[in-house]
């Protein structure tokens, strides 16, 4: 099929030949010309040359068909689309110019013929006829890119689900096997129970959401320290105790998560969370449930947990078979389970054991369920003259469907800048999001404020937005954009130059799309300080601290920098613990930890090991003496808890080392401070050692 680009042929429909004559001599020198004497020969030739016109030459006053009857069925054939149409007329009267733009006519050439006004005219109606093809066609590329965004993005948050699950779950190498399989057993369990029994009234949308959400069934594993989770012997009493407590936090993690599903979503990811444990007899954990007290669905979650705990290889057990797992379900050595769905898994066993056994690419056919909402189509208005506002009016229709298309497609802020008008065009969305009209006239004198972006990101934008080439003609960014609320949320923003395919160097406008990922970059914020950060204390965990120790270390090679990396503990925590209580002791712990976080400054690490273990990391101080004074006021303080009347008196022991003098690493500074610490133990408590003296 001939591009707009290919087509260099221009019919002329007229009954008089002189006037034919004319018009060729015009047109010749540029244009193949074909003719037609009369209105159904030059339906006839339409229909021929419909793919190489570049543009028809219409008399109005024929016999038989005169020009009016022809364009209207020209515009029924629907040529109108890709072919604009002139009209001839004796004179430009209102009715005929009425009429004609009504009928789809582009144009209206009045006898006598002006030579140079007809030349310009039509050149310059088939050169903005093949550059709206040209911008259709960047449009349909751009919708398939988008398209192709949407999917990535959605495999993307898919992704990110999997892997935190993996990482707070399991912490190896073998997660990725370990979510999969997770989906896996969880949807053929309850596709079985749906089919065989439906009081329980399940449906495929139910059991695609819950096969997603089983993922997230260990959540709460993040509250559970590394120690007890990889230890390769028994867990004692109250190293049970604390493993058992992940349901709790999953459950508490589950009701603080925003879920694109409503309460729903939240509702079946906490029971999932809470009660994946719970045992049919009531014998599991936390809650004792039993029975029918246990949602269907969390049984489900419950079986496959059980299942790839068994076919998995720990650091306590080597792996059971995919039978072997089976068989020990069925026959109650995990704990009872519902006899309904112990017969779905009787039944779903040959398939399970060669779907998970064979790790079936099940993730690939079933698409996770929808994360966005529907998007609204845009309002544009055409461009108040191109050579006249009749004259464009019907050549922005076809880019106003497009627009719409892409903005029902992309689900995401779409805008539109046309360099031949100097205009751009807003999605409905855009314009409701940032309240600005749907059409801008004279884009490019209207200077973006200062403050519409911060320095840097307005430097990169630049910089990537100059950088578009016909070769390059993609850029995307994150940055920061100012909503009429006083806000700035973060938006991913994504721009496609549109260059003139005969001139490579010419850009004709560009298309560009804002999604608003504020709320991923805030989970992302949220997630990796929630697995830097102590629960109790809310101080830096030990791989915050670690990642804080790096920064100043990567900042050390650029300025030399002394650090003052102080190691401490709570001398006799443990008998206070024992004495009081361990609620007591939560309390002692965090007044602890708020005393060390008031008396250093906010960029000084200040972190909580576990345990009654603290590490505090001072910036630009390597002096002996004022470690002393500073760290001194630790040695010996008195606290108030809330669960003991009388305020407590507390000492700590406390080792110091110094960076770089000491050493450069974090784990050897941590040695050597600790080294310090048990200095302090040995000669009496409630003092300071320094690793130099060792």
């Amino acid at each position: 099929m001939n591009t707009v680009q290919e087509r260099g042929t221009i019919l002329l429909v007229d009954d008089q030949s002189e006037d034919r004559a004319q018009l060729r001599q015009l047109l010749s020198p540029e244009y193949e010309i074909v003719e037609a004497a009369d209105g159904n020969e030059g339906i006839q030739m339409m229909e021929t040359y419909c793919l190489q016109l570049a543009a028809v030459l219409l008399d109005v006053d024929m016999p038989g068909l005169d020009g009016f009857e022809v364009l209207q069925i020209a515009r029924q054939k629907g040529w109108l689309r890709a072919v604009p149409v002139f009209l001839i007329a004796e004179e430009r009267a209102e009715e005929v110019l009425e009429r004609g733009y009504e009928l789809g006519a582009m144009d209206i050439l009045t006898k006598p013929f002006w030579p140079q006004v007809v030349r310009r005219r039509v050149d310059s109606m088939v050169e903005l006829y093949r550059h709206r093809y040209e911008l259709e066609q960047a449009v349909e590329e751009q919708t398939a890119r988008i398209r192709e965004q949407d999917a990535r993005l959605r495999k993307t948050n898919k992704s990110i689900v999997e892997t935190l699950s993996a990482a707070i779950g399991f912490r190896n190498v073998n997660s990725g096997v370990h979510v999969r399989r997770m989906r896996q057993i969880t949807r053929l369990l309850l596709t079985d129970v749906m089919e065989h029994f439906p009081e329980y009234q399940l449906t495929e949308e139910l059991v695609k959401r819950v096969a997603e959400l089983s993922i997230l069934h260990d959540i709460g594993k993040i509250g559970v320290p590394d120690a007890i989770l990889n230890k390769s012997g028994r867990l004692t009493e109250d190293e049970y105790e604390c493993m058992k407590s992940h349901t709790i936090y999953g459950g508490e993690l589950a009701e603080r998560m925003d879920f694109q599903t409503g309460e729903e979503g939240r509702q079946y990811c906490y029971e999932i969370c809470r009660h994946h444990h719970e045992r049919w007899d009531g014998s599991g954990y936390p809650d004792g449930l039993k029975g029918e007290e246990i949602p269907i669905w969390v049984q489900a979650v419950s079986i496959a947990d059980a299942y790839e705990a068994l076919v998995s290889r720990r650091v306590y057990k080597a792996a059971y078979t995919a039978n072997e797992a089976v068989q020990m379900i069925l026959y109650g050595e995990c704990g009872a389970f519902n006899p309904k769905i112990l017969e779905s898994l009787r039944r779903i066993s040959p398939q399970l054991v060669k779907e998970v056994a064979g790790e079936a690419e099940w993730e690939e056919k079933h698409a996770p369920f929808s994360l966005r909402e529907e998007m609204l189509p845009p309002i544009a208005k055409p461009p108040e003259s191109v050579t006249s506002s009749e004259e464009a009016q019907l050549l922005f229709d076809l880019e106003q469907e497009k627009y719409r298309i892409i903005a029902e497609l992309s689900e995401d802020m779409i805008f539109t800048y046309n360099a031949l008008f100097d205009s751009m065009e807003f999605s409905e969305k855009f314009c409701k999001v940032f309240q600005v009209p749907a059409y801008v006239n004279a884009y490019s004198k209207r200077p973006l404020s200062e403050r519409t972006f911060y320095p840097e990101e307005y430097e990169e934008l630049l910089k990537k937005r100059r950088g578009l080439t016909w070769a390059v003609p993609e850029m995307e960014m994150d940055l920061r954009l100012p909503l009429p609320s006083g806000s700035r949320p973060w938006f991913h923003l994504v721009i496609h130059a549109i260059n003139d395919k005969n001139d490579r160097t010419r850009e004709l406008g560009y298309v560009g799309k804002l999604t608003n990922i504020n709320r991923i970059k805030k989970e992302a914020t949220e997630w990796q300080k929630r697995a830097n950060t102590d629960a109790l204390t809310q101080l830096y965990n030990r791989a915050g601290a670690h990642i804080l120790f790096e920064e100043l270390r990567q900042e050390s090679r650029q300025t030399p920098l002394e650090l003052t990396v102080a190691f401490m503990d709570i001398d006799r925590f443990k008998t206070l613990n024992d004495t009081l209580g361990h609620e007591a002791g939560d309390q002692i712990l965090t007044a602890f930890g708020h005393s060390v976080r008031r008396l250093f400054r906010p960029d000084d690490i200040v972190s909580r090991f576990g345990g009654d273990e603290f590490l505090v990391v001072m910036k630009g101080m390597g002096e002996r003496t004022f470690a002393e004074n500073k760290l001194g006021q630790l040695c010996r303080q008195t606290v108030k808890i809330a669960c003991v009347d009388s305020p407590l008196e507390i000492s700590s022991s406390i080792g110091v080392a110094f960076f770089p003098k000491d050493g450069a690493e974090f784990d050897d500074l941590l040695r050597k401070a600790d080294k310090a610490l048990y200095a302090s133990k040995r000669a009496g408590r409630g003092r300071i050692s320094f690793y130099e003296d060792q």
